[in-house]
């Protein structure tokens, strides 16, 4: 499946699982090596369809970069960045969204924290629209992204989102009312909400004018 951040707990928790499928057949049978994944409800929906269009489309230039717990990620950047590219052009928001080394007046700066919220204190922020109380094994990666739009001759734009991700190994019940999300389509889906969320409130605010 395409690129997905997991803290060293669920990558310790999938080794285990590993050696149980290997020690018992019974539990190979019974899945005990699925993972599921569920992209926490809390963050507004926003469509396409909500955006309040510019009246005036702009060319903007993109820089973006992934950390993993505040520290660059170059591999998880360069996988994100297509999704990241894929929401900012199908919003309709601007005239060309492009890339160094090209260049455009207005600058849209972005970046994609992955903090492990589970067991984790300071990130129970994350999931505040969800109580887990779930029965046997389930992590949470919590997603922050900053960003900051730059006009010349006018003052720098920024905002900023939470979003997270919750995943069940082996026989887990998954967090109530929530559907597993397909396979390779979590984190299109956390920078997709992220992103949508960004333009809306820029948009709204009269900021991309």
């Amino acid at each position: 499946m395409p690129f997905l951040p997991l803290n060293r707990d669920l990558k310790r928790l999938r080794r285990q699982a590993s050696l149980l499928c290997i020690m018992s057949l019974s539990l190979l049978a019974t899945g005990c090596m699925s993972l599921k994944q569920y992209v926490d409800p809390t963050l507004p929906k926003v469509t396409v369809a909500d955006l309040k269009q510019p009246e005036t489309r702009q060319s903007v230039q993109v820089f973006f970069e992934y950390q993993t717990k505040g520290a660059t990620n170059a591999k998880a950047t360069e996988e994100v960045r297509p999704m990241l590219l894929t929401t900012l052009k199908k919003s309709n928001m601007f005239s060309d969204v492009v890339m160094a080394p090209a260049t455009a007046d207005r600058k849209l700066f972005v970046t994609i924290n992955n903090v492990p919220v589970t067991k984790n204190p300071a990130g129970k922020g994350f999931a505040t629209g969800l109580t887990l109380g779930l029965a046997g094994t389930t992590v949470t990666d919590g997603f922050l992204m900053d960003a900051a739009y730059d006009v010349p001759g006018q003052a720098e734009v920024k905002h900023s989102y939470q979003h997270a991700l919750h995943s069940t190994i082996g026989n887990a019940d998954g967090p109530a009312n929530l559907t597993p999300v397909a396979k390779g389509q979590a984190m299109p889906q956390i920078v997709d909400g992220m992103v949508l969320n960004l333009l809306n409130d820029m948009s709204r605010a009269g900021e991309l004018n």
